[in-house]
């Protein structure tokens, strides 16, 4: 095993860490798993504890880091981030679906696919070539996966997370960044999720969502607009999304009922 220093005085940062456990392990050696993830700063996914990947054959016995083997680490599996060997975003979550919980699973893959880390068709071709293999974790990954068909493009992991929680209460997925006109096809507003034929709108509050001050004082004027346009539009807060979002999706639920009904007397 290659002998690693670091200069005296220098920071002993989890970064170094990492980058001394990746380079003592020798050629081919890259972090990876949670690791890879903290290096990305995927959502969910802090630094706890230096994880490498090695090809498989290779003395895998580390005190820097625990060690997984694989046969299947190509080229194009690896990147580096501030000059330490990594795997690219793809395989990085490929590997997180054998050894991570549903949840943090799902808060990654929805930051890396909103960020652009990745692509959801590259992810998809990532775990087909690796699940081959009988790779742990591959199923879960495509469950994970099945919220990403259509409907618009989420700009927030908070956005993905409620859509997940209206999914699991078997409710459809709603349309997402929905652009409402009036009658002139004038621009009304950008809701961020929506159903259209029910006009009930979701809207991620506070200012992390809204973006400015001015913005946020401009929303009751836009709620107007809309309610005047005869959408029902429901505010949804992080406290909404805790747990498993039931209270949530049986507001959901209920205004679309009422939505359908208001239609059908309309």
């Amino acid at each position: 095993m290659p002998g690693v220093f670091s200069l005296a005085g220098t920071a002993d940062t989890w970064r170094q860490k990492t980058l001394a456990a990746v380079l003592s392990a020798g050629q081919g050696a890259v972090a990876s798993h949670t690791t890879a993830a903290a290096l990305f700063g995927l959502s969910c996914c802090k630094f706890q504890g230096v994880e490498i990947t090695v090809p498989i054959g290779r003395s895998h016995r580390s005190h820097l880091a625990t060690v997984h083997e694989t046969a299947f680490l190509n080229r194009s599996d690896m990147t580096t981030i501030d000059r330490i060997p990594v795997t690219r975003p793809a395989r990085t979550l490929v590997d997180l679906a054998s050894s991570t919980s549903k949840a943090v699973l799902e808060e990654a893959v929805d930051d890396a696919l909103i960020r652009r880390l990745v692509t959801l068709d590259r992810l998809r071709a990532c775990a087909t070539a690796l699940g081959g293999s009988g790779r742990k974790g591959t199923l879960l990954l495509q469950e994970v996966l099945r919220c990403w068909t259509t409907g618009g493009m989420a700009e927030e992991v908070a956005e993905m997370r409620m859509v997940r929680r209206l999914l699991a209460a078997e409710l459809p997925k709603p349309v997402l960044q929905y652009r409402v006109h009036d009658a002139m096809d004038r621009f009304v507003a950008r809701l961020d999720a929506a159903y259209p034929q029910e006009k009930v709108g979701l809207e991620m509050n506070g200012f992390r969502w809204h973006g400015s001050p001015r913005r946020f004082a401009l929303d009751p004027q836009r709620t107007r607009r809309l309610v005047a346009l005869g959408w029902l539009i429901l505010p949804c807060t992080p406290v909404d999304l805790a747990g498993d979002g039931r209270e949530l999706a049986e507001q959901v639920r209920a205004a679309r009922e009422h939505g359908s009904s208001a239609k059908k007397c309309g």
